[in-house]
């Protein structure tokens, strides 16, 4: 009979130590500040192409869209004109913000591009790569949705099309 109450103490604590772990788990993801869904985002401060220094956190209690691209790449071009029109819709609830790989990419070519698909969001250069490092960006267009709270929602690698754009931009608005 002891035998029996010693083994279920032992199994009840065991249980209570995997909870407890898990449970520290969870918290510590919340607080934690990494480029993945679920994790705060990290904050970077670059300048956009008009000379202006902009921070992400201090965009911290409004819902943000972040899209890593280049002027040369194809599926940045074909998405670039549905990111624009999802700016004029979402644009006074969103902060939209580009963010130009102008480490592998050049300032000449990013103004034709701009021009060419008629961007009017603020697009910011990551001159020496920090920042695409920072979010650990495999490909491009890189999507990242953060809530107001500034933990990333959603993170989509490769061109969106503009139904799938409503579709994040819907879910990143009900968080607010």
């Amino acid at each position: 009979m002891k035998n029996w109450r010693w083994l279920t103490s032992i199994v009840v604590i065991l249980i209570m130590v995997v909870l407890i772990g898990a449970t520290g788990v969870i918290m510590a993801k919340k607080h934690t500040t990494s480029p993945e869904v679920g994790f705060i985002a990290p904050n970077f401060t670059l300048t956009t192409m008009q000379g202006k220094k902009l921070t992400l956190s201090q965009f911290r209690g409004k819902p943000v869209y972040i899209n890593f691209f280049a002027s040369w790449c194809p599926p940045c071009q074909f998405e670039t004109p549905d990111v624009e029109k999802m700016y004029k819709q979402y644009g006074h609830k969103i902060t939209f913000i580009g963010v130009n790989l102008t480490f592998n990419d050049s300032v000449p070519k990013l103004k034709q591009f701009v021009k060419k698909y008629g961007v009017t969001y603020p697009v910011m250069l990551d001159s020496k790569g920090s920042v695409t490092q920072m979010y650990n960006v495999m490909a491009i267009p890189t999507s990242i949705f953060v809530e107001p709270n500034g933990v990333i929602q959603t993170r989509y690698e490769g061109a969106m099309i503009a139904q799938q754009m409503q579709t994040y931009f819907t879910k990143l608005l009900k968080s607010s």
